[in-house]
């Protein structure tokens, strides 16, 4: 499950579920209507892109969550027993964000940023692409959202560049992302934070790189 924060003003500031708890998602079979339908241009993205992640051949679609609105949920990977269900479902606003990064990645670069439009802006961005690296590790079968949020957020740079943005701009987001985003997890959803999370503690996926978190 994925529980967004916000950039307003200059500094960033969270507002962020009162309650992110790492429960499952039982499959639905409303679900079955939505993945029937053939995937839009923006869920094919998504979806390439989870599955060059992962490996697998994920579903993607943007719609319904069916979880109480005004949580911040962007996205949920639904489960069958304790197995993840071969897909995942985001908010339609992130789908709309994906395609727009896919089309202009360099319009999206933070170290562009000169006011607080423009953070608010790549905030959002940087938000779409991680939602789609964290279900992407749920997908992987992890229920921890502390170790998925981790994982997730050092594969950021993996999806940007997928969707067209050089390696330079990709890691610019991904740093973006733990330097000014990650850290207000601490307080407003600590169920996705983790002091390990970090470049060489027990959730570093590459410890033999310098380079965090790509």
């Amino acid at each position: 499950m994925r529980v967004s924060l916000f950039a307003a003003a200059v500094v960033l500031a969270a507002l962020c579920a009162t309650a992110a708890h790492a429960t499952l998602r039982p499959l639905r079979p409303s679900d079955a209507r939505l993945l029937a339908r053939p995937a839009t241009y923006e869920e094919q993205i998504a979806e390439q892109v989870a599955a060059r992640l992962t490996g697998l051949h994920p579903q993607v679609r943007c719609g319904p969550l069916g979880v109480p609105t005004g949580y911040g949920i962007l996205g949920i990977t639904l489960f069958i027993g304790t197995r993840p269900a071969g897909y995942f479902l985001m908010l339609p606003q992130l789908c709309t964000e994906l395609a727009a990064f896919h089309a202009a990645p360099a319009s999206f670069d933070p170290r562009s940023c000169t006011d607080s439009a423009c953070l608010i802006k790549d905030s959002d961005t940087a938000m779409a692409l991680a939602t789609v690296s964290h279900e992407s590790y749920h997908l992987l079968g992890y229920r921890n959202e502390a170790k998925v949020e981790c994982y997730g957020m050092q594969s950021i740079w993996f999806v940007a560049s997928k969707l067209g943005a050089s390696l330079a701009e990709s890691q610019a987001i991904a740093s973006f992302y733990a330097t000014q985003m990650y850290p207000q997890r601490r307080t407003k959803t600590p169920a996705y934070w983790s002091a390990e999370c970090r470049n060489g503690g027990t959730l570093d996926l590459r410890p033999s790189l310098a380079r965090w978190p790509s």
